[in-house]
């Protein structure tokens, strides 16, 4: 208790001690009293380290805007509230005044500030050299990420790369592309070389590491690779990055493991857990996989560091579950979200089931405590099911109706015995070890114009752990050529990465959100439940309507940046 109530008092101090300029906007900082005393000691660099963090799992960012609402609006997902247009960016409605963009940009300018001033001040003097290294790569690691995120967003944004001290600090004008993704290497690769793998003996869970760095780097390769710059010798160092991690042996796949359960008799009962189920459920349970995840936004570590941070994962965007009304000790899920007809068809059609159980959950928990199956694709209660919360005790619940007054029996998933109603304290993969054998395979196909038995094996590694056969075998037609094997990495992504924030870029710098969103409103309208008359079934196709590709591949400024910063002027149409 007294080293959790030090680190929340010292991050509180560090908080106000760092941010000069909390949104980027501040006339002046909010304080620098003790600035040039602080980061003396690997305590200090902690609890500095820890408030960067923070602000990656602020609600701004991966706590809900970026994880969930931002990153809707594509054919895995859609808002299903009619009547209300609150998930502006996803119903393509927002306008350079949004919230949404006002806040995103905030903190992930937040990040970049806090990471300036770290790698400014951070004394040499106190630190081993290897440990002064690692501490300035884990900064730039973040500061990277942060910029990343910002390019992912906006394309050409400002980059200071120093504290920002006053209102002079915010007039800067954009950087280009190209200088941006310098930056970006620059940073990931020293992070690269200073920080250690997820295997070494001092790695803390949740944080950054070697390999990440490696894969964060192939992300942005593949993004330069492809629109808006379509820089395509960029292919071979998106491969160079992600074979650097799968020749490493670090990372690979979750496996299928076998569980002893004992049902209350003298026998045991062996049941087989799959590794995509397992996988997230460690998500789900701060249990750490860092075989598996490579990099993921930690809600426990943060925890652990004295900072009450939570994040809506599987609230949102999580099976319906109503038992309880507002009262804390249920694992609520609002089900604001959606998912669609053509992520189901797609598992459907490629007998992809184990995926399919996952992701789509197809089930709800009423408010009079009855667990029952969802059939149609069209209900409100049609959602995602990787960030779950619970389960039924008895799947045979979902067939049958309890005896009146009874309530079915449930379990809750998550490692907490009293859950929030409102905050779940899921864990969010940033990237994974099947993304990084998808990458490499993208980007070996895109150099060999075609697929080579080792991108076909890559794609088979992940296609094999959700129990499907090889793709040579269960469609010849995929390994045909380029542009064949392209289209299903395009869904083989979509199966495996559903739900984690990523669906929106790759249609984007695939150039095809417009398309699979006009495929998204054909399946809805087409689905044998749709009624033209039903006003939800009709809201479910405004993403699509109102998607204009000449505004929405980013995002517009900030008016109130547009407005203080006067070397920054606003996009076209906006």
């Amino acid at each position: 208790m007294k080293i959790h109530f030090y680190k929340r008092i010292c991050f509180l101090l560090a908080t106000t001690l760092f941010i000069g300029c909390s949104d980027f906007l501040e006339e002046q900082p909010i304080s620098t009293i003790g600035v040039d005393e602080f980061y003396k000691d690997q305590t200090q660099a902690e609890i500095a380290l820890s408030g960067i963090y923070s602000k990656l799992a602020d609600d701004r960012v991966y706590g809900q805007a970026l994880s969930i609402i931002m990153s809707s609006g594509t054919d895995e997902g859609y808002y299903n509230r009619r009547y209300n247009e609150n998930w502006t960016v996803g119903l393509y409605r927002h306008t350079s005044q949004d919230n949404y963009i006002k806040n995103l940009w905030a903190a992930l300018y937040d990040v970049i500030n806090l990471s300036n001033t770290f790698l400014e001040k951070l004394d040499p003097a106190a630190f081993e050299e290897d440990q002064y290294n690692a501490l300035l790569a884990e900064a730039r690691f973040l500061r990277a990420h942060a910029y990343q995120l910002l390019v992912d967003w906006w394309e050409e944004v400002p980059m200071p790369l120093t504290p920002t001290l006053d209102q002079s600090s915010n007039n800067l004008p954009v950087s280009s592309l190209e200088e941006l993704y310098a930056q970006i290497i620059k940073d990931y690769t020293y992070a690269s070389m200073h920080l250690p793998a997820a295997t070494d003996p001092s790695y803390v869970p949740g944080r950054a590491n070697k390999y990440a760095a490696h894969g964060l780097m192939a992300r942005a390769y593949l993004k330069m690779a492809t629109y808006p710059m379509k820089d395509v010798t960029k292919y071979e160092l998106a491969k160079k990055h992600c074979d650097t991690i799968i020749q490493s042996g670090v990372h690979g796949l979750s496996a299928s493991q076998s569980i002893v359960v004992n049902d209350g008799s003298d026998d045991k009962i062996v049941v087989t857990e799959d590794g995509y189920r397992k996988h997230f459920l460690n998500y789900i349970q701060n249990s750490y996989d860092v075989h598996e995840s490579l990099f993921e936004i930690s809600f426990r570590y943060l925890r652990e560091s004295g900072i009450d941070t939570h994040g809506r994962l599987g609230t949102l965007n999580g099976v319906p579950f109503n038992l309880g009304g507002g009262d804390d000790g249920y694992p609520g899920a609002f089900a604001m979200y959606n998912t669609t007809p053509l992520l189901r068809n797609s598992y459907i059609a490629n007998h992809d089931s184990i995926r399919k159980m996952w992701n789509l959950a197809e089930m709800t928990y009423s408010g009079s405590g009855n667990a029952s199956a969802v059939t149609n694709t069209l209900a409100r209660g049609y959602a995602p099911g990787k960030y779950r919360r619970w389960e039924p005790s008895n799947y045979e619940d979902l067939f049958t109706d309890p005896e009146p007054g009874t309530v079915e029996a449930y379990v809750v998933l998550e490692d907490n015995p009293s859950p929030n109603r409102n905050f779940s304290t899921v864990n969010f993969p940033v990237l994974r070890y099947a993304d990084v054998l998808l990458m490499y395979a993208e980007a070996d196909n895109a150099i060999h114009s075609g697929p080579t038995a080792t991108a076909i094996q890559y794609l088979d590694e992940v296609r094999n752990r959700a129990g499907l056969f090889p793709i040579n075998v269960a469609k010849p037609s995929a390994v045909a050529g380029q542009q064949a094997f392209f289209e299903e990495l395009v869904d083989e992504r979509f199966r495996e990465l559903c739900f984690e924030a990523l669906r929106k870029h790759d249609l984007i710098r695939w150039e095809l959100l417009g398309e699979k969103l006009m495929d998204l409103n054909a399946s809805i309208e087409g689905s044998p439940e749709f009624s033209n008359t039903n006003e939800d079934h009709k809201s479910y196709l405004r993403a699509g309507q109102f998607f204009n590709p000449s505004k929405h591949l980013s995002l517009p400024y900030p008016l109130q940046e547009v407005n203080l910063n006067q070397q920054l002027e606003q996009k076209n149409n906006w």
